[in-house]
């Protein structure tokens, strides 16, 4: 029996190579950088491979805070054991920027033609945002590679409901709890498919439960070591601030002054701050007085934060509601500071130099002018950014969203689903962080492939309805 020939895209060989050639031009002449969020990866990584936490102020606390997930620190210090260890970093972050795409485009085609999802992976792959984050010493990038193969795993199975699929994909999610904690939904998730396939194929559900069961004991374990480094149950010793920084600070509700959470920070905190600062600037009042105890500034704060909800209920639904649209409406997801390379007063100079092994703001192949092409670069892409994605999510994005969740194929809802129960929470506890999109652009993409497909089927039917009519009335003629 002969085999069919195997079907060439000759375009879509040449976009792979452009795309190839793009991540190339990335690691010779861009660069490694981070800010803040990224330093507190790279000191949880420090104390648990050498026992100490490298505070730095203002961020001086009695214990080492889990306010960032585990994964990313240790992956940081098991390559900053090697000299250079950025260039391998950025190598990394690539591989995972390739995987993801090449993910993507196999998924996509499956919605499209070959030549389009290799035209959409290509444009994925030098979306200013991407192109930005692979560089950032943040969770964003692997969180969104993580994500993609998450998805993948999923619509594979709900096409073939292979037990070993389902296997991987939850494990998958325990360990992207461990990466960002709010993917601990994907697990609970994922779980609860098992149970179903329990009922429904119980002989396919065995190597899945093995699967559920490694991934709990591994969350379990880090509950454990959490308690054990700060005192706190859970996935992270920050557990009520998040209210505090949604509502109070972002969604600027304050409970009355009588209210025993406001009465308690008030011995710290005097009537002339604000009330609406972030937590960083209200710390500075706390610590000094707690022992420097960061879970003291978590109770105190998250409890006003929790007040304003009970305070202002309906205002607190309302405010979620808002910062789920207006995230999406938001400016671009990187800070001000990253249009400020080469300059003498930058807004965080800290982290243009190094952490251990690991440096900043150095390319392999370094011109005079690098600093300033890249400077232009950001905001150029930041004023395209501003113009043209808003207005895509919210008027191609939402109506495509809503459409996938009442699609008649499973994987289909399942992606709007996923979004939703993702990004929703984070509305409510979460400040308007158009980063926060970041892991969810693929995710985003095949939901507007699905929106953008399933409205012109329903066109071209309507088409060739109205056509067959006229047919039908000139015979009848």
């Amino acid at each position: 029996m002969e085999r069919s020939p195997v079907k060439r895209h000759p375009f879509v060989a040449l976009v792979a190579g452009f795309g190839a050639a793009a991540l190339l031009f990335h690691f010779l002449f861009l660069w490694m950088y981070t800010n803040i969020d990224g330093y507190f990866y790279w000191a949880i990584g420090r104390y648990f491979t050498t026992g100490t936490y490298p505070f730095i102020a203002p961020f001086i606390y009695e214990k080492p805070t889990t306010v960032s997930p585990p994964l990313y620190g240790l992956f940081l210090a098991l390559i900053g054991t090697l000299p250079q260890a950025d260039i391998l970093l950025h190598a990394i972050h690539l591989i995972l920027f390739a995987i993801t795409s090449i993910l993507l485009f196999s998924m996509l085609k499956r919605i499209v033609s070959a030549n389009t999802a290799a035209c959409i992976s290509l444009l994925f792959l030098l979306f200013p945002a991407n192109v930005i984050y692979t560089g950032s010493m943040m969770t964003e990038l692997p969180a969104q590679t993580a994500m993609t193969v998450y998805i993948y795993l999923m619509t594979r199975w709900f096409q073939s409901h292979r037990p070993a699929v389902l296997f991987w994909a939850i494990l998958l999610a325990a360990v992207m709890t461990l990466l960002k904690y709010q993917f601990m939904i994907l697990f609970l998730v994922s779980g609860s498919i098992l149970v179903w396939t329990m009922h429904t194929r119980p002989s396919g559900a065995r190597l899945p439960i093995i699967g559920a069961t490694i991934g709990t004991l591994l969350i379990l374990f880090w509950v454990g070591t959490n308690h054990a480094v700060t005192g706190v149950w859970g996935l992270s010793d920050t557990k009520k601030m998040p209210f505090y920084t949604n509502f109070v600070w972002d969604g600027r509700h304050f409970p009355p002054e009588t209210d025993p959470s406001v009465v308690a920070l008030r011995r710290y905190v005097p009537k002339t701050a604000d009330r609406y600062a972030e937590y960083w600037d209200l710390e500075d009042y706390i610590l000094p007085y707690t022992h420097r105890d960061w879970t003291k500034v978590d109770e105190l704060l998250g409890s006003v934060g929790l007040a304003a909800v009970r305070t202002y209920p309906a205002a607190y639904g309302i405010n979620g509601l808002r910062i789920f649209v207006q995230t999406l409406t938001d400016h671009a997801p990187w800070w001000h500071n990253l249009e400020t390379f080469g300059s003498r007063d930058p807004v965080q100079p800290l982290f243009c130099d190094h952490l251990g092994s690991i440096r900043f703001c150095r390319p392999i192949i370094y011109t005079a002018l690098s600093y300033r092409l890249w400077n232009t670069y950001v905001a150029l892409s930041r004023a395209f950014y501003d113009l043209v994605i808003p207005p895509l999510l919210v008027f191609v994005f939402l109506p495509s969203l809503i459409l996938t969740l009442f699609h008649r194929r499973w994987h289909i809802k399942f992606y709007g689903i996923i979004y939703l129960l993702n990004l929703v929470p984070i509305s409510y506890l979460a400040m308007v962080e158009s980063r926060y999109l970041v892991p969810y652009y693929p995710l985003m993409i095949l939901i507007m492939a699905y929106g953008i497909q399933t409205v012109r089927v329903h066109i071209i039917a309507a088409a060739k309805k109205r056509t067959s009519r006229k047919a039908n009335q000139s015979s009848v003629r």
